[in-house]
């Protein structure tokens, strides 16, 4: 018998980035101190800063910079290998993460882009919670309709995986579909884990060409004064 895999949903992981950590945690921690509610969005506890939008993290003086180039290039990667061709890559926004013990993210997508993807700046030796990425849904409950969770092999075979986990490292990038489902694990450590989220648009240069996109987009500002 012969089984071929249908539609694999790839994730991209890069390891040993090369980023300096320490200057970028200490960034971190200094956004949280200017703005200590941050906001609310698939964080339950931790904290989550509000975006920081390239034109912003380009510029050279700025400590997210090295990070941002660094991104910007292996999405490219990723997306090379994803099968794009004549395009270009705009990075929509990225956010900073710091969840403590107890604090988890609830399942999630990011809609309003094709690529996704986390850095881990900070990472305690242990039990800071997985990342974890869920199959969809109504695939899982067509197959298993006539019956119960337990007639099912669900980790044996790949194929009929419904959740597939993922360690946090220190300096590694992951990079996914934007519409891949996926959730943090509630943390038991006691130190804080720190990490950068981010997404990516895909632009064919065709549309840049012919006008049918925008070459240039407004600027605005998300930095707080003080950290400029």
């Amino acid at each position: 018998m012969k089984v071929d895999l249908l539609f694999p949903t790839p994730l991209w992981t890069f390891d040993d980035c090369g980023i300096d950590l320490n200057n970028l945690a200490q960034f971190c921690q200094q956004v949280k101190d200017e703005d200590e509610r941050g906001r609310t969005a698939s964080n339950d506890g931790g904290w989550q800063s509000w975006d920081f939008v390239p034109q912003v993290m380009e510029q050279k003086h700025m400590p997210l910079h090295d990070v941002y180039e660094y991104l910007t290039t292996i999405a490219y990667s990723a997306c090379d290998d994803w099968g794009y061709q004549k395009y270009r890559l705009k990075m929509t926004n990225l956010w900073i993460n710091i969840n403590q013990k107890g604090n988890f993210n609830h399942l999630h997508t990011h809609p309003g882009c094709q690529l996704s993807g986390v850095f881990y700046v900070k990472v305690p030796p242990c039990c800071s919670g997985e990342l974890k990425f869920v199959r969809d849904m109504k695939d899982q409950c067509l197959k298993e309709a006539w019956g119960c969770s337990e007639n099912f092999d669900h980790h044996e075979r790949e194929y009929n995986n419904i959740e597939r986990y993922v360690t946090p490292e220190e300096n590694k990038a992951l990079l996914f579909p934007a519409w891949l489902m996926h959730s943090v694990d509630r943390s038991a450590s006691d130190d804080d884990r720190i990490s950068l989220s981010f997404n990516f648009n895909v632009y064919s240069e065709h549309y840049v060409k012919n006008g049918i996109y925008p070459s240039q987009e407004p600027t605005r500002q998300t930095l707080p004064l003080s950290l400029m």
